[in-house]
């Protein structure tokens, strides 16, 4: 395994055949990366905070760009997508088979790109449904895909994360199901919205839009952080793994008695517990 400092740029460990194939990249970049993603979800709520006229139940988190703090909107975008490609680069390392993960890697890639592009093209002001902007199209052209996408990936790639991090195996399952239910209810009413509605509204909201793509978001994004820990997890792991069979190898590499090395002396058979040996007579002993 070839070493590599704390803060180096990510690279993959290779841990031989069949093995999780771990992230090498350093403390700071993998916090980095959980730091952008919580700092885009951090962003989209300060613009809600921001721009109380706007109602968050029906009007998507992309329309407050054009609101009080909009930049922050596009600052979001950017920090989850730049966080999402590099877990995306992560994931080829996963074990199982590798259409699977092949699989994971693309869909999520799909994810980030979108993100990405969707952060680059505004969305149109609120309430402006009917005729979109050619800012407008892309952005709906980009975030449509990656919103479908990231159910994929975290389907496809569950069984392989849950075997490298075992304890997450619950948290991977409850954001992965919250994934695929927010998508599919988003995609009905995104469909509702853009054909003429909005009708599937509650109380004083015309539609639920905003409030479903703002779960959707939510838990897009907690299974990317969950995936990040999960692989660099497992690179920690198996470091202390590692260093436990060296350290192994060295305890029990020479002749013991007492449980400390024989210095001194060869001796093939098992060690002695040094009391033991101390308790015996000295004429008796043999060299």
């Amino acid at each position: 395994m070839t070493k590599a400092s704390r803060n180096s740029p990510v690279e993959l460990v290779d841990n031989g055949p069949g093995r999780f194939a771990s992230p090498r990249g350093g403390v700071a970049l993998r916090r980095a990366v959980l730091l952008a993603l919580a700092a885009g979800c951090a962003a989209m709520i300060a613009t809600d905070v921001l721009n109380p006229r706007i109602d968050p139940v029906s009007e998507t988190v992309s329309r407050y760009v054009h609101g009080t703090g909009g930049w922050l909107i596009t600052l979001a975008l950017l920090s989850i997508g730049s966080a999402s490609a590099v877990v995306a680069r992560w994931l080829r390392g996963l074990p199982g088979r590798p259409a699977a993960r092949r699989a994971a890697r693309g869909a999520l890639a799909v994810w980030a790109g979108g993100v990405l592009v969707a952060g680059l093209f505004p969305a149109d002001p609120p309430g402006q449904w009917g005729r979109p902007s050619t800012s407008d199209l892309i952005h709906g052209t980009a975030a449509l895909p990656a919103f479908l996408a990231l159910p994929l990936a975290a389907t496809v790639s569950l069984r392989a994360l849950t075997t490298v991090w075992p304890a997450g195996r619950r948290a991977l399952l409850a954001v992965t199901a919250a994934s695929a239910v927010t998508t599919v209810a988003l995609a009905v009413f995104l469909a509702d919205v853009m054909s003429g509605g909005p009708s599937l509204g509650l109380g004083g909201a015309p539609t639920l839009v905003g409030l479903v793509e703002r779960l959707a978001i939510t838990a897009d994004v907690a299974w990317v952080a969950l995936a990040a820990v999960a692989v660099s997890r497992d690179r920690r792991d198996a470091g202390r793994r590692n260093r436990g069979r060296r350290n192994s190898g060295r305890r029990n590499s020479g002749p013991q008695i007492g449980g400390r090395p024989h210095r001194g002396r060869s001796y093939d058979g098992p060690s002695y517990d040094g009391d033991a040996l101390a308790r015996v007579p000295a004429g008796d002993r043999r060299a």
